[in-house]
C-alpha cells in the first residue's frame, strides 16, 4: 500500500518538533562560581570544546566536560554550536587522539554528575539544560533554544 505524501509530510514535521523539544530550555556553559572568568563567547566556547584552547580567556587552564553521547542536550550542543553531529564529533576526536595533541572532554552523565564535577573544580566547565540549573555553578555562556 502506497501512503499519500501528505503523511510522510505530517511524519517529517513531527519529528522535527520532537527534536527541538527534546530538551527543556538554552543550553547552559557553566563554571565553578569562584572562575575568575564571567562570560565566554560562542568562539571561546568553541575554542575549549575543541582542543584549540586549553584555556580560559584570563589564561587559566579549563578542564571541558562532555555529556554522553545518549544525551539528546550533547547533540543539541555540538550541532547549535558548531554545526557538527555526534559522528562528525566522534571523528574529529579521533583524528586528534591519533596525532597525539589533544584529548577529548570528560565525559560524565548524568547532568547532575556535570554539576558536582563543575563546583567541585575552579577550571571545569561544562554545559547543562536549563532545567538543571543549580546555585552550585555560574553560567557564562548561553545558547538560545531552537
Amino acid at each position: 500500500m502506497r501512503l499519500p505524501r501528505f503523511f510522510y509530510s505530517v511524519l517529517f514535521i513531527s519529528l522535527g518538533l520532537m527534536s527541538k523539544c527534546a530538551f527543556a530550555g538554552d543550553i547552559l556553559v557553566i563554571v565553578h562560581p569562584d572562575n575568575p572568568t564571567q562570560q565566554l563567547s560562542s568562539g571561546n566556547v568553541l575554542d575549549i570544546y575543541t582542543g584549540r584552547l586549553v584555556a580560559f580567556p584570563g589564561g587559566t587552564t579549563a578542564l571541558p566536560v562532555d555529556l554522553s553521547n545518549e544525551t539528546q542536550i550533547k547533540a543539541d550542543f555540538y550541532q547549535q554550536l558548531m554545526g557538527k553531529s555526534l559522528s562528525q564529533m566522534s571523528s574529529y576526536w579521533a583524528k586528534l587522539l591519533f596525532t597525539g595533541r589533544y584529548s577529548p572532554p570528560v565525559v560524565l552523565d548524568p547532568p547532575s554528575e556535570v554539576i558536582a564535577f563543575v563546583s567541585e573544580n575552579l577550571y571545569a566547565v561544562g554545559y547543562i539544560d536549563e532545567a538543571w540549573l543549580t546555585d552550585d555553578v555560574k553560567v557564562v555562556y548561553r545558547l538560545k533554544s531552537i
